[in-house]
């Protein structure tokens, strides 16, 4: 299979995976991948797709090397390794993840949304007042502190 066939197939599956059939993106590409193909976009998407379709640790290993080879699309790479992180139950490793993607691309639009999807923000102390205001900034600081304060004094597990 020539360079051409193997982007002819890549859209393909990528037309798949928007339509959500995973499964038949999953298969194209993982035959992609098993002919040889080490380009970091059919890396990383074929890592994403085996990641939804319940192969989380596979995929996130093509995933990471997809990153680690660092293509042409690489926000697109940190954006495909969270969600596969995400998706195999690893929050904390996809948040790492797009923090790495925004210090490489600091104004990717992608990578900023994702992050905010996985980490919701509170809501503001004084709903009254809007959140930029003085109040609800220092007290929203506050209590952050004293959360992280608590569980200092507490500790993660301990038992009485």
């Amino acid at each position: 299979m020539d360079a051409n066939e193997n982007e002819i197939l890549f859209e393909q599956a990528v037309g798949d995976y928007r339509r959500g059939s995973f499964g038949e993106a999953a298969k194209a590409l993982s035959r992609l991948i098993e002919r040889g193909s080490r380009d970091p976009a059919h890396l990383s998407y074929c890592g994403l797709l085996l990641a939804l379709t319940g192969k989380g640790a596979r995929g996130v290993a093509l995933c990471e090397e997809a990153v680690v080879r660092n293509g042409r699309r690489a926000s697109l790479l940190y954006l495909n390794l969270s969600r596969a992180l995400d998706v195999a139950g690893r929050k904390r490793d996809a948040i790492d993840a797009l923090n790495r993607g925004l210090l490489v691309h600091p104004g990717e639009r992608q990578l900023r949304r994702e992050l905010q999807r996985l980490v919701p923000r509170s809501r503001p102390v004084f709903s009254s007042l809007g959140r930029r205001h003085f109040l609800n900034r220092y007290a929203g600081i506050a209590r952050s502190v004293s959360g992280r304060m608590w569980v200092k004094v507490k500790g993660p597990d301990r038992q009485t």
